[in-house]
């Protein structure tokens, strides 16, 4: 088994798709921009799937999105505006997941994810097997003396 794995996915980061509720019925706000980008990240996912084969959890996955502006003051800093990081980060690990890269989002003990603004748009994603050892006291710990 590989201990990490690192995707480069070109392209405008889009979030994962929600049904709305219109009248009582479901509508779907999927649309051709987030199909072209799950399909970017499906590519990138097959092409590490058949390097490495998939990986077993406990797993640690970081995804870092770019997002696109032409304001060179903007970039490197945080992109707090919609998508939200959420929604941009389940797309991605769904898609992880029907690729085979990762048997089942189950597996993921830590996500970390970043949203920035960049000149270039797209995603790096690293999953990592999780080999923290936590450490479990044998005997609870007293309170801080503020506390008393």
């Amino acid at each position: 088994m590989t201990t990490a794995i690192l995707l480069n996915i070109p392209g405008t980061p889009r979030p994962q798709p929600r049904p709305r509720l219109c009248r009582g019925r479901v509508v779907s706000t999927a649309d051709a921009n987030a199909r072209r980008w799950q399909d970017e990240v499906r590519k990138g996912a097959r092409v590490a799937f058949d390097a490495h084969g998939a990986m077993a959890g406990p797993l640690v996955v970081s995804m870092m999105f770019a997002m696109p502006t032409k304001d060179k003051a903007r970039h490197g800093q945080p992109h707090t505006f919609v998508p939200d990081v959420d929604n941009l980060a389940k797309l991605a690990l769904d898609v992880v997941v029907k690729a085979g890269l990762i048997p089942d989002d189950r597996a993921v003990s830590t996500i970390v994810v970043r949203k920035t603004w960049a000149e270039v748009a797209g995603m790096v994603m690293t999953i990592a097997a999780d080999d923290r050892q936590v450490r479990v006291p044998a005997e609870p710990e007293a309170p801080p003396r503020w506390l008393n």
